[in-house]
């Protein structure tokens, strides 16, 4: 299975972006029977448009599976939704109007792939993940709403999700004491099971419908 990996680069100040690196090394090492690519997304509206979308298209992968940081998060957070809504920032960080990410498109989208079951996998490697209802408003919504709508679009059944990841540790050691963090072997772990499981959606030809990612 080719798989692309999508993270972002740092933002707000910060040296690194957990997706990013995460992103890197899994796809330097993924798991057996999966050819993985990794893309560094920057953070601004539009980048998932612009540049994820023709990239998936231009290296006819098989699967897509987005990554992104949720600072002040436990756990991998596997998302089931994403919302056609933008609540975008400029430069100075000052609220900008809500916009859709797609106009005309529906409102929401589930992942396409069974998030519990996502989940379990990832807790079954050895990394602590769980279910996550929304991926918020922001560009890692954004994303996963674009890039669900352009599968749906196309007509393609490939399977694809994003999973929200911890600060690393180096982030919280100045500015953040008491922030959780996890290393990032442990979310690589998690990560390369949710690879190895979106492998499986692959190989039995398998798209998560919305009724099956709305119930399990």
């Amino acid at each position: 299975m080719r798989l692309l990996l999508s993270g972002f680069e740092p933002f707000g100040g910060e040296r690194v972006n957990p997706s990013w690196e995460v992103a890197r090394a899994v796809a330097a090492s993924p798991p057996e029977g999966v050819e993985a690519e990794a893309l560094r997304l920057p953070v601004r509206a539009g980048a998932a448009l612009e540049a994820l979308w023709p990239a998936f298209e231009a290296g006819a992968f098989d699967a897509w599976l987005g990554l992104g940081q949720a600072g002040g998060r436990t756990h991998l957070s596997v998302e089931r939704t994403g919302v056609n809504v933008l609540a975008d920032r400029d430069a100075s960080g000052r609220a900008l109007p809500e916009a859709a990410v797609v106009a005309g498109a529906p409102a929401a989208r589930f992942a396409r792939l069974p998030v519990h079951e996502a989940a379990a996998a990832m807790r079954a490697a050895g990394a602590p993940a769980q279910v996550s209802e929304s991926a918020g408003t922001y560009i890692c919504n954004e994303a996963l709403f674009a890039m669900l709508d352009r599968l749906d679009a196309a007509g393609s059944a490939a399977p694809a999700g994003f999973v929200h990841l911890p600060y690393l540790p180096e982030q919280t050691l100045a500015m953040r004491e008491g922030t959780p963090s996890m290393a990032l072997e442990t979310q690589a772990l998690g990560v390369r099971a949710a690879a190895a499981f979106l492998r499986g959606l692959a190989a039995r030809g398998e798209r998560a419908a919305v009724a099956s990612s709305a119930g399990r």
